[in-house]
């Protein structure tokens, strides 16, 4: 008989459903987070498609040396002082990017926790063969991708002024490429680009879960 063994085990509640569905989405955004930082290749070919080389006046070769250390300094793990290899970075821009190393260290732990917690809430569907709760979390996974999807598409550059606004509280992200020239490698096309990438993965977990919820067997 199915979930013998877990018999007086009760079926989690649509609100426990729901919530294994947010724990999931704290994962596939930190690992869409971490595919847009961590897979070099991304930006290096957004260097050409964006044709960065030519708006911002700087070699590829200096490009990637500048954005990979930026990208290295961002990782949780380095300890060593701000510094770009060729630019130079004002006090503001220093502050800035050390609050976003914040951001990303927080992104990943929730989404850590959150992957685990996901795991022991789905694995009692595994036990139980309650597929609902896997359809009802990717439901709400999905949710994400489709809302700030078409609000992103409709006015990304406000989208992204409200969330560094929000997310930041100052406007030491308002850089002046005279005294901070990353900013020259860092089109908001990019950030445009990134995000989608973060939303597609995240869509892409929210139907492997739906899919999953769908299989006769688990």
């Amino acid at each position: 008989m199915r979930c013998a063994a877990d018999a007086k085990q009760k079926p989690l509640s649509m609100a426990g459903n729901i919530t294994a569905g947010l724990c999931a989405l704290l994962f596939f955004i930190a690992l869409g987070l971490a595919t847009v930082l961590l897979f070099r290749p991304f930006y290096y070919f957004e260097i050409d498609f964006l044709n960065i080389s030519e708006t911002s006046g700087f070699s590829r070769e200096e490009i990637m040396l500048n954005y990979d250390a930026l990208i290295r300094w961002c990782m949780p793990w380095t300890r060593t002082s701000f510094s770009l290899p060729t630019f130079p970075s004002s006090v503001d821009a220093m502050f800035h990017f050390k609050q976003v190393k914040s951001v990303f260290r927080i992104v990943w732990i929730l989404g850590l926790f959150g992957g685990l917690a996901s795991l022991l809430l789905l694995f009692r569907g595994v036990r139980c063969g309650d597929k609902a709760r896997f359809r009802i979390a990717g439901r709400t996974v999905l949710t994400v991708p489709l809302l700030l999807g078409l609000w992103a598409a409709a006015d990304f550059n406000r989208a992204f002024v409200l969330f560094h606004e929000w997310i930041f509280r100052n406007e030491y992200w308002i850089f002046d490429y005279r005294t901070d020239p990353v900013i020259l490698i860092l089109p908001e096309t990019f950030f445009k680009h990134g995000f989608s990438l973060i939303m597609l993965i995240v869509a892409a977990g929210a139907v492997l879960l739906m899919r999953l919820g769908r299989k006769t067997d688990l």
